[in-house]
């Protein structure tokens, strides 16, 4: 990985925390906190900004899913859940809890790369993926605001709904502003006169 990651490690066993920081200094990463339990996990993300999480599954106080859910869910980071135990259950509950990779004890430095990059790739491609909801959804609002000014001009001046589209335009171009805009204009002008 050629990019230096910030990593919160969550672990009761003071010997993984170690050989996990051992690796990831090994692989060019830099651990900004070790946390010993899933509250104090919370608490060290919000406070430390992590570039990614690794969290045991089973911990005291609070589980490592349960911290995953929180963390994902408040700083949309990227999670690798470490657990010694292969239980499908348990992955399929990480996976809900937001978790990108799931890595088993004693991990190679090998898997331990692996998972980061599994979990960095899987958490682009979410972003991604989040960023065109986001814009998909503002052109359909876009798009009503222009059939709902479309509408009035269709009512108030009696025109055609392809004269409307086509007034619209030119008037946008006319003021180099996007057609929306005009649509607003449109539509406050139209509250204005009901009101």
């Amino acid at each position: 990985m050629a990019n230096q990651l910030r990593v919160l490690i969550a672990e009761d066993d003071p010997l993984v925390s170690v050989t996990l920081s051992d690796q990831l200094a090994e692989l060019g990463h830099h651990v900004v906190a070790v946390a010993s339990d899933g509250a104090e996990a919370v608490a060290l993300a919000r406070e430390t900004r992590p570039d990614i999480a690794i969290l045991d599954i089973k911990m005291p106080n609070r589980d490592g899913i349960s911290a995953a859910e929180e963390i994902s869910r408040e700083l949309e980071l990227p999670i690798v859940m470490l657990t010694a135990y292969s239980e499908r259950a348990l992955a399929l509950r990480a996976a809900e809890a937001g978790a990108l990779a799931y890595l088993l004890k004693p991990a190679t430095i090998e898997e331990l790369q692996a998972a980061l990059n599994l979990a960095m790739a899987r958490h682009r491609d979410r972003e991604q993926l989040r960023s065109e909801v986001e814009r998909l959804e503002e052109t359909l609002h876009e798009r009503e605001l222009i059939d709902r000014a479309k509408a009035i001009l269709m009512e108030r001046v009696g025109l055609s709904e392809n004269e409307a589209y086509s007034r619209m335009r030119q008037r946008a171009r006319e003021k180099r502003v996007k057609m929306v805009q005009i649509a607003q204009t449109i539509i406050a002008a139209e509250e204005f006169l009901a009101s």
